[in-house]
């Protein structure tokens, strides 16, 4: 009888537990998904000429014939010969 208890109570805490954890990460996720600070997937990254590194085109800096991740890159950039 102790043994079938002991049981039942084990059972019912894991219930609880996957109930208080689905609703922990699901509430997560949905935090994440609405994320301002999230980068948008559709946009075209660019290649910065001086460092290499990629941009996404928008936040680019157009100089000289080609893009640069920032203003300081484009003043840097010496094209060689």
């Amino acid at each position: 009888m102790l043994v079938f208890r002991l049981i039942i109570l084990l059972l019912l805490a894991y219930v609880i537990f996957v109930i208080i954890s689905t609703f922990f990460f699901s509430s997560r996720t949905r935090r994440l998904k609405g994320s301002k600070d999230r980068p948008d997937l559709d946009q075209e990254l660019v290649l910065c000429l001086h460092c290499q590194s990629y941009v996404p085109q928008t936040e680019a800096v157009f100089s000289r014939g080609g893009y640069f991740c920032s203003a300081e890159c484009a003043r840097l950039f010496v094209r060689a010969p």
